[in-house]
């Protein structure tokens, strides 16, 4: 990966990944997004420390499974929707920068970031649904600074298990059974969907999951749940 410095006299230390700069300024994190630009590294940032890591292939198919999955359920639902990727995160007010797997605006939300080209925090809305896949692991943690940016809801997974997780008040996410987002879907059945996408075919992988979602919950929906 790209060995750049954030200045002459950072404090580095290596990471699982990649490799974290302490003391870094604002200014260093901006000089470092512009140096990644369009390549496939991810740069964290949380008041003076910056994280510049590569994601895995399993950490990129894992974020793949669960894009798909919300485009079905969205699709199925009938909810508007607009996905940001990798989009970067930033709020100089914050401190605070990231650059999730993926993300998304539902409803209202989405038709005000309707025809964006680049998205402008705070004066554009955060997204409703972050995910977030930790096979790559990082040093810096990511749910603090999805907190700030008050992100509602944040789908983490460590390869090995998922929880949704749900904004609280004091600032916090606290792991629940259901989506926020979509309250028919529990979590327990998307992690087996996750585990079974791994090694199925995906022509085989998605119908199954569309037909769990016609099935389970958009019932659920108009049932209240």
């Amino acid at each position: 990966m790209a060995t750049a410095s954030a200045g002459p006299r950072r404090r580095t230390t290596p990471a699982a990944a990649g490799i974290v700069f302490h003391d870094a300024t604002w200014d260093d994190y901006e000089s470092m997004l512009k140096l990644v630009g369009d390549r496939p590294i991810r740069v964290l940032y949380d008041r003076g420390e910056m994280e510049v890591y590569m994601p895995s292939y399993g950490h990129n198919h894992d974020a793949f499974l669960r894009g798909r999955m919300v485009d079905v359920l969205a699709e199925e639902l009938r909810v508007s929707y607009r996905g940001g990727d990798t989009t970067t995160h930033k709020r100089a007010d914050l401190d605070k920068g990231a650059e999730p797997d993926k993300c998304y605006w539902f409803g209202e939300k989405a038709r005000q970031m309707s025809g964006k080209v680049r998205l402008d925090l705070p004066r554009d809305p955060p997204p409703d649904l972050v995910v977030e896949v930790d096979v790559t692991r990082t040093s810096l943690a990511r749910l603090p600074i999805f907190a700030a940016m008050e992100v509602p809801e944040v789908w983490r997974s460590t390869g090995r298990s998922l929880q949704f997780l749900h904004l609280q008040e004091d600032g916090t996410y606290q792991a629940r059974p259901f989506s926020r987002n979509f309250p028919a879907l529990p979590v327990a059945r998307v992690a087996q969907f996750l585990k079974e996408g791994r090694t199925a075919d995906s022509t085989d992988w998605i119908p199954a999951f569309r037909a769990f979602v016609r099935e389970k919950v958009v019932p659920g929906r108009r049932n209240g749940r």
